[in-house]
């Protein structure tokens, strides 16, 4: 009930902003069925945007570009 008004403001905006889609808890973790909840397309775009404001998505980036800075290097 507290998300509806928020998701509401969207229709006609987000293509298909009410579709279901997976959401991690913590985003430093994989997709697990502990870490796992679904939620609807525009509550995970809100969440994901404050995360990458917030800084906590950069563990996921930096452990992204590891790999490749190395398979670059040789």
């Amino acid at each position: 009930q507290k998300w509806r008004p928020f998701c509401l403001r969207f229709e006609g905006v987000v293509e298909d902003f009410n579709y279901g889609t997976l959401l991690r808890l913590d985003c430093r973790k994989d997709y697990t069925e502990e870490n796992t909840i679904f939620a609807t397309r525009i509550q995970f775009f809100a969440i994901e945007i404050a995360r990458n404001r917030e800084g906590c998505n950069s563990v996921v980036y930096s452990s992204a570009r590891e790999p490749a800075a190395a398979a670059a290097e040789e």
